[in-house]
């Protein structure tokens, strides 16, 4: 289609669209079509994987030591105001307790066995390596709650750690002055595992078969997985839900350290992170299902791997199929806005599904995602490809929070766009979504179509220069995607990569539709 470029050509261009007598299908390049990708097949952690991250080396400890740490832990002499038990044995730094009680005005606390290893002075700091408790069972009386624990394993907390872990087991009357969120204090540990965990209240039961965390020492690497929890809420509405498991192996948490706590702005937050890292090796989740009286969810799960070699990491993901079921108007008027919207446009169920493979380069320092999918079944399928540069430069850009009006201009000169494509297949949203528009406005939906396609052939004469040819090549694509249906297809395809600024300052740069390699077309 010839670009407007003028006001009379663009009223006759116009003119042309609404009477229908303009096509440009066959102008430009098609965007890539892209299909859903397969199962990766992946399976959630062994709990070998875990095994290793509980293991603590020998720690020659004496008894005095020992004792000392006991001591300052308050697991030394029993008391009335504190954790009693009924026998304690060991010596050397390693300590076994059984039937482990407290009893205050809040509730009761009992553990039938708790074995502490490598209990030692961390300076003039108590400290252990690890701690395994089995048995445990809380009840809180203003909740009217219990909460048991079959097993509950940590090793390798800090010193502040593990202070924490015993303190909150004591009926300590200062135990409020223990501050969990002291800056100060370091609240870290190498590994966590529970097992059979479960809360049951008046309202509320919840059940968790495991849940493993662990850090390797050496690389700083964490493994997690929770398995087989079920969940039931009795409110003002019946809530279930259940997922067979969760888990990820090789994440890089270790990335996040200094954003929180350097950031003073959202911008300066990323800077000095590096967005091309390598960030998980494997991320799964399996069997949801979310049951309510208005709205049930459910999908077979979710998994993506991510390997890294010579600077370039590959990353894939793949979403299976997530239902949505909508029963019946929800009463908070929001909700219930959403859910006449997905009735009117004619949804018993959605259905949505993705995948994607995303290629991080930093020798390159750029971005890649191709073969990108998203679908709503009976509705549309999207395929989409994009790439850029310059990430990692205005990451970096950012990280000086002090400039942050003048790091934002250089990170629109860092990032550049190097190519984009979309692929919209209409599978009746179309016609549904015109349906919709011409309930609120009560109208009709053929009415509603050629108002759009009007408003859309005048747009580009809003926009100078560049914006308006733009602008006239996507209202003609779309005109004739509204009326025919079929497939939108957009395409940047730039002789050389696109800079922010350029795009944003394309009088100055003169920057041309050739240059962009911009075109958009109906099928």
């Amino acid at each position: 289609m010839t670009l407007l470029r003028n006001t009379s050509l663009a009223v006759i261009l116009s003119t042309g669209l609404i009477m229908g007598g303009c096509s440009n299908k066959d102008k430009g390049p098609s965007a890539e079509l892209s299909a859903p990708a397969e199962a990766l097949g992946l399976k959630a952690p062994s709990d070998q994987v875990f095994a290793k991250h509980f293991e603590v080396p020998a720690r020659k400890v004496s008894d005095a030591e020992g004792k000392e740490a006991l001591g300052q832990l308050n697991l030394l002499n029993k008391s009335g105001d504190a954790l009693n038990w009924a026998k304690t044995s060991g010596s050397d730094g390693n300590y076994t307790y059984t039937d482990l009680s407290v009893k205050d005005d809040d509730g009761t606390l009992t553990i039938a066995n708790a074995v502490l290893t490598g209990v030692h002075m961390d300076g003039d700091v108590a400290s252990f390596d690890r701690a395994d408790f089995s048995g445990i069972k809380m009840y809180d009386e203003a909740e009217d709650a219990t909460v048991s624990i079959k097993t509950l394993s940590m090793a390798r907390p800090t010193p502040d750690m593990a202070k924490a872990i015993i303190t909150s087991l004591q009926n300590i009357k200062d135990i409020d002055d223990l501050n969990m969120e002291d800056e100060d204090l370091d609240m870290g540990f190498g590994a966590l595992g529970m097992g059979g965990v479960k809360i049951e209240s008046k309202e509320l039961n919840l059940t968790t078969d495991s849940l493993m965390w662990g850090e390797d020492a050496e690389s700083g690497l964490t493994d997690f997985k929770i398995q087989g929890i079920d969940f039931k809420h009795k409110g003002n509405e019946l809530m279930t839900a259940s997922l067979k498991s969760f888990s990820g192996t090789g994440l890089r948490s270790d990335m996040f350290d200094d954003m929180s706590s350097k950031a003073s702005s959202p911008m300066s937050m990323m800077g000095g992170f590096n967005p091309l890292a390598n960030l998980y090796d494997t991320v799964k989740m399996e069997d949801l299902d979310f049951n309510s009286d208005f709205v049930s969810v459910k999908t077979k799960g979710f998994e993506g791997t991510s390997k890294e070699k010579g600077g370039v990491t590959t990353q894939r993901s793949v979403g299976e199929p997530f239902i949505i079921k909508l029963k019946e108007a929800p009463k908070d008027p929001d909700a219930k806005r959403a859910y006449d919207m997905v009735q009117d446009l004619g949804f018993d169920e959605i259905v949505l599904q993705t995948s994607q493979t995303t290629i991080l380069d930093s020798n390159e320092d750029t971005i890649t995602v191709k073969d990108g999918f998203f679908s709503m079944k009976d509705g549309f399928e999207l395929s989409y490809n994009y790439g850029a540069s310059g990430i990692k430069a205005m990451s970096d850009n950012m990280q000086d929070s002090s400039q942050e009006q003048l790091n934002i201009q250089a990170a629109m000169n860092d990032i550049k766009l190097n190519g984009f494509q979309l692929r919209l297949e209409d599978k009746s949203i179309v016609e549904r979504g015109l349906k919709l528009a011409s309930k609120f406005r009560g109208s009709t939906p053929a009415k509603v179509k050629q108002e759009l396609k009007v408003a859309l052939a005048f747009a580009p004469m809003m926009a100078p220069g560049i914006e308006g040819e733009m602008l006239g090549e996507i209202g003609s694509a779309f005109g004739e995607f509204i009326e025919n249906g079929g497939t939108l297809s957009i395409v940047v395809d730039p002789k050389q990569p696109l800079t922010m600024t350029d795009l944003a300052n394309y009088k100055q740069s003169n920057i041309t539709m050739a240059d962009i390699g911009f075109s958009a077309k109906a099928e």
